[in-house]
């Protein structure tokens, strides 16, 4: 296979899971580069909540961060777009006293209020009040909210009037407007040079369902949702196996 193929893959539970990449991925997608083709992580993740334990060293032409909200390519953005700090800050304000898990993601910087238990050793940046966020934090670019729990109506609602609200049940993911993994695919693909026929995304959830759609070859892991393999060209292994590298290793590096 001469062609050059951009490959796009989510983070959670499809290129890491708690135990970090298996190294077969980070075997074969180094391979892939050195054939000539681009692997992106494109994840749900804001930036910060981005690093080496996640990842490990992994080596990657770009990532994908915040529902779409940022590309960078070899560490430099090429398209940022972030919520507004007015709207951030009366989130901050309307939800300050919630008692569902309350995130507010940035590039460089993450904030929490009610963490559950699965949280409570994560690093923060700690937040005394909503005021912070005009204050010492005001120079933050907020790439995302996100709450956790008993989760209204009124509250997508109120989330709605400036962002695009991804609904998981239980769990809501807040995007700046108009952004979506599906988006940044394109935006990333057009800089690129890159057909949308020579695209492949791989995922495993709900919020991976657009890129799936949107790609040339969608891939769904071993551990996927039954959603999410029912739009997919190629089922591969799970995470814990290795399943990114074995779907690259088939789908590109023997056809060459």
């Amino acid at each position: 296979m001469t062609e050059k193929f951009a490959v796009f893959v989510d983070i959670d539970n499809t290129l890491a899971d708690d135990d970090g990449v298996n190294p077969k991925n980070a075997e074969i997608i180094e391979k892939a580069r050195k054939a000539g083709h681009y692997i992106f992580a494109n994840t749900g993740r804001a930036k910060s909540w981005i690093n080496s334990e996640l990842i490990g060293h992994i080596s990657l032409d770009g990532i994908i961060s915040g529902m779409g909200s940022r590309i960078e390519m070899m560490g430099k953005p090429i398209f940022e777009k972030h919520i507004d700090p007015e709207f951030v800050y009366s989130c901050a304000k309307h939800f300050w006293n919630t008692k569902n898990c309350f995130f507010i993601s940035g590039v460089e910087k993450g904030f929490i209020l009610n963490p559950i238990p699965y949280f409570q050793n994560w690093h923060f940046a700690d937040i005394a009040s909503p005021d912070d966020l005009k204050g010492k934090y005001k120079d933050e670019k907020i790439q995302k909210l996100e709450m956790f729990g008993k989760i209204s109506e009124e509250d997508k609602k109120f989330f709605g009037q400036a962002l695009d609200v991804y609904d998981h049940g239980g769990y809501i993911e807040c995007a700046p407007r108009g952004c979506s993994k599906s988006t940044a695919m394109d935006i990333a693909l057009n800089h690129l040079g890159i057909k949308k026929e020579n695209s492949i995304a791989i995922g495993d959830s709900v919020n991976d369902m657009d890129m799936l759609k949107n790609a040339g070859i969608a891939v769904a892991m071993g551990n996927a949702i039954d959603k999410v393999k029912e739009i997919a060209d190629f089922i591969s292994t799970d995470c814990k196996s290795g399943g990114v590298g074995y779907a690259i290793e088939e789908l590109l590096l023997k056809k060459i």
